[in-house]
């Protein structure tokens, strides 16, 4: 007996796998993709295969509880076992260190600095950094405070949070903008345009200068942050399974080589990631 060439015959086993279970996950992720509960044909539409070999495979995921069809309408749709391991893959998801993996993508496709920013006590915070790997470094910082009001991230949270999460912080920002005499938006008014505009493309876009370096020490007033002209930011939400949203993905760096377009190649890399991390979170768009 050769037990190099065993072990070569189960490698080769191991490679080929089951294709039974390879043939239908195509019906798995129909399913998943679905509205609601589907027929048959356009179940097996959808997964690129004949209708009659679409309910073969149907039958056994049935029987393993992966999906159930409706007794009334025939209609099929996920089952209970699916529902059970998507709730066990939901509670060990670790969110910040898939947003790593994504962020290290985002920064190895653009060659720009990009953040994280999540939402905390004092409003939009960053809590991952990854430098740009030109010679240019921007002095940003984990734990700083974005304001809302003329920041990528803090623009990005403004339009897409839930008012009554951000109502408090932004009045109050506002106020401040109003009172150091900043070259921000000072009203509501002033303000909506540009929230409206980040709703409209999915992303906020800041031109012309840096998020602000400032961090604003607990339970103090923000001192009059500082902005250096040249820089250019895009920022795109991050939501979650339940439709709520969990970071704001930055890309920050010189105007020499972040195109302002929303259709540059920062803008499209920028919420194509970000689109990419709520997915992997468990978000799906209705």
């Amino acid at each position: 007996m050769n037990p190099i060439a065993d072990d070569d015959d189960k490698e080769a086993s191991t490679r080929q796998g089951i294709q039974s279970i390879e043939v239908a996950a195509p019906l798995l992720a129909a399913l998943a993709g679905a509205a609601g509960p589907i027929p048959l044909s356009g179940l097996a539409k959808t997964a690129a295969m004949p209708a009659a070999k679409a309910h073969r495979y149907l039958v056994s995921l049935i029987r393993v509880g992966l999906v159930r069809q409706d007794a009334a309408t025939g209609l099929y749709d996920l089952g209970p076992m699916a529902l059970e391991l998507g709730l066990v893959a939901l509670g060990r998801l670790d969110a910040v260190k898939l947003a790593d993996e994504i962020m290290a993508a985002l920064r190895d496709a653009t060659s720009e600095t990009v953040a994280l920013a999540t939402w905390g006590n004092f409003g939009p915070t960053y809590i991952r950094l990854l430098q740009s790997r030109r010679p240019i470094t921007i002095n940003l910082q984990i734990g700083s405070v974005m304001p809302m009001t003329y920041t990528a991230s803090g623009l990005c949270f403004a339009a897409f949070m839930p008012a009554a999460e951000t109502e408090t912080l932004l009045r109050a920002e506002l106020a401040l903008n109003r009172s150091e005499k900043l070259d921000a938006p000072q009203s509501r008014k002033a303000l909506e345009p540009l929230l409206e505009e980040t709703r409209q493309h999915g992303m906020a876009r800041v031109i012309g200068h840096l998020d602000p370096t400032a961090v604003r020490p607990a339970g103090t007033t923000r001192a009059a942050e500082r902005l250096l002209a040249g820089f250019n930011a895009f920022s795109a939400p991050v939501f979650d399974q339940d439709g709520c949203m969990r970071f704001a993905l930055t890309v920050v760096g010189s105007a020499a080589h972040i195109d302002e377009s929303w259709e540059g190649g920062i803008a499209r890399a920028t919420q194509a990631h970000a689109e990419q991390l709520s997915r992997r979170l468990g978000y799906r768009p209705r």
